[in-house]
């Protein structure tokens, strides 16, 4: 028999949860439900849930639901984000994924839609050529001089993105976990994020895994 994943499910608006909630019987099992991003988290904290289903709207102070995230992931790196809004606004999509939002259902959705949301985010059958959307508001200035990364802070992101500690890092670098430590703060700092795995969207976003690209550099350079 399937585990049913433990989920919070979270939106301002208690009606909503309300219309929710029997869609995802079956599907889910329901840990709590919170209409405040402080409860939310709280429930977070107390349950170690495989899932938050969270409604974001544009009208609604999207960006404290963005928060959550960002620091529910920090704490719960396991953690699932399936989101639902009522807006098709694709800088409101980017700034989801940015956040670290797994899958966005958008108003045109079927109910089944989010059945099968929750069914692909916690255990993948499908998988989709990634949709190029614009990079969100806060990181339109990061994006444009690639944050200000030194080389050393780009190698350091790239061997993150494959997933490696950072001692491995350091290992591979030939320099101490100490300073591998003091280039992740850097970048975070530079790319105005708050974890491995903001920082590794963001250097996607940006291009900066490519390293097929210093080879075409140095080509250029030497012609």
């Amino acid at each position: 028999m399937r585990r049913l994943p433990v989920a919070v499910l979270f939106n301002s608006y208690p009606l909503l949860l309300d219309v929710l909630e029997p869609s995802l019987r079956g599907e889910i099992h329901i840990a709590g439900r919170a209409t405040t991003t402080a409860d939310a988290a709280r429930l977070i904290e107390m349950h170690d849930p495989d899932l938050l289903v969270a409604g974001v709207e544009a009208a609604a102070q999207p960006e404290e639901v963005f928060e959550l995230v960002r620091d529910s992931l920090a704490k719960l790196p396991s953690l699932k984000v399936i989101a639902f809004s009522s807006s098709s606004d694709r800088a409101l999509l980017a700034e989801a994924f940015d956040a670290g939002v797994s899958a966005l259902i958008a108003p045109n959705a079927a109910p089944e839609d989010i059945a099968v949301a929750i069914r692909q985010a916690t255990d993948p059958s499908i998988h989709f050529a990634p949709s190029i959307l614009p990079a969100p508001r806060s990181a339109a200035k990061a994006a444009d001089d690639d944050a200000g990364l030194t080389h050393r802070e780009i190698e350091t992101v790239r061997l993150v993105a494959k997933g490696l500690s950072n001692a491995e890092v350091g290992r591979t670098l030939l320099v101490t976990e100490q300073t591998v430590k003091f280039h992740l703060s850097n970048i975070f700092r530079k790319m105005n994020v708050t974890n491995r795995t903001q920082a590794t969207r963001r250097a996607e976003m940006m291009n900066l895994l490519d390293e097929s690209q210093d080879v075409q550099a140095q080509w250029k350079n030497a012609a």
